[in-house]
């Protein structure tokens, strides 16, 4: 894959995840990333932290949401960046 290909990739993957945190959130039924005493809402999605009690309801709390949607994108790039060239330094060996 080419690096653009592993950006984009990582991109939609770090959406898809805040989407589907959002998802449950406006259900009401976060409460199903609890395993354990872990919360996988913050494994997953790091800059969740950020989130305001109007965080779809008011433009600042709209705002902050997309702030934090971004952060979870640019960070999945990053790792997905990060795990290709690890493959491709051990490929080389």
């Amino acid at each position: 894959m080419t690096t653009r290909q592993v950006l984009i990739v990582g991109g939609i993957v770090g959406l898809l995840v805040s989407s589907a945190v959002l998802a449950l959130f406006w259900f009401g039924v976060a409460g199903v990333l609890v395993v354990g005493k872990t919360d996988l809402m913050y494994v997953f999605w790091p800059a969740s932290v950020m989130l305001v009690v109007g965080w779809c309801r008011t433009i600042p709390g709209v705002m902050i949401t997309a702030s934090a949607i971004a952060i979870n994108c640019l960070l999945y790039m990053a790792v997905a960046y990060s795990l290709r060239v690890v493959v491709r330094l051990v490929a080389h060996r």
